[in-house]
């Protein structure tokens, strides 16, 4: 089963050579038949599911991701029924909730509304992709869950997300041989006032609070959050040294962006990223997950791995 995010991990000369870069293709949590890309043969249409998880079998396969971020679904299909992590060095991941903030369907309302908690994967089942009456746990476990939560400013409605969070952090700490990395959203209702710079200052103070009531054993092995400017990112990678701050890719803007945001992301301190949109709406995802992987490691500046890019989509 694959260690790789584990070792990276425990070894911090390779993680800061090497930062952790994770494929967050756990989107149909959120969206639905349009949310996953589009696939140009044998003429433009929406992704499929089949599509969408041989895409990630290829990602899988090409070996420039540390982790692969799947749905329940997904994670049993690739997981167990295919044990495509039995002989690659790639992490599997699930995802264990999906809060309200990212149920995104044609039509929905649910962005509208201060978020809500919702368990997806009980913590006991998240390693259980195997048939029990085989007695094959132990050969495809998967050790790793994504839990996110988004913060208001919401006195009832956090009080909720947080309480939901820490009951799961708990269950994580008495769970063996499971682990999880926590998602911090920015608030997905309007904040009068608060500009970018003021929503990672509220963001970065809700994360330490947070962790300040998380034992060691309850602790997330790293945070992923939104960059939002380079004075809170910098503020929230030093303020302790045993959190390991990641950045999430949120909405595809265009591939010289993608590429940025990894270098920049990382060059203030930060240590993962998990992008997802960023990579499977580009036009070649294969090839973009090698260009950030060129940018992570230091091969390329941004600026080189966008031109390399661009001669994939020109061959």
């Amino acid at each position: 089963m694959g260690d790789r995010v584990f070792e990276k991990l425990a070894d911090a000369s390779l993680l800061a050579r090497s930062p952790i870069f994770i494929f967050a293709a756990d989107a149909l949590t959120a969206y639905g038949l349009t949310g996953i890309g589009i696939e140009k043969t044998p003429s433009p249409h929406y992704r499929t599911r089949p599509e969408y998880l041989d895409l990630q079998r290829a990602i899988l396969a090409d070996g420039y991701i540390d982790g692969l971020l799947m749905s329940p679904a997904d994670a049993e299909n690739l997981a167990f029924e295919e044990k495509l992590f039995d002989s690659s060095p790639v992490t599997p991941i699930v995802r264990m909730n999906a809060e309200t903030r990212i149920w995104s369907p044609r039509h929905g309302k649910y962005g509208a509304q201060p978020s809500r908690p919702f368990t997806t994967v009980r913590t006991p089942e998240a390693g259980r992709y195997c048939d029990e009456a085989m007695a094959c746990a132990k050969d495809c476990k998967i050790k790793l869950g994504l839990y996110s939560i988004t913060l208001n400013n919401d006195t009832d409605a956090d009080e909720r997300t947080l309480s939901a969070y820490l009951d799961f952090a708990w269950d994580v700490a008495h769970t063996p041989d499971f682990h999880h990395f926590l998602e911090v959203f920015l608030p997905n209702m309007s904040q009068p006032g608060m500009d970018l710079q003021a929503m990672g200052e509220y963001v970065a103070d809700s994360i330490v609070r947070t962790m300040a009531h998380l034992r060691k054993p309850q602790r997330p092995l790293f945070i992923k959050t939104v960059y939002t400017t380079p004075a809170v990112w910098k503020a929230l990678v030093e303020f302790d040294p045993t959190l390991i701050i990641g950045a999430l890719g949120g909405q595809r803007i265009n591939a010289k962006r993608t590429l940025e945001l990894a270098h920049t992301t990382t060059e203030y301190g930060g240590k993962v990223i998990l992008f997802g949109r960023a990579i499977f709406q580009e036009e070649n995802p294969r090839a973009m997950c090698k260009a950030l992987r060129a940018v992570l490691d230091r091969q390329m500046s941004p600026a080189e791995a966008h031109s390399a890019y661009q001669r994939t989509l020109r061959t």
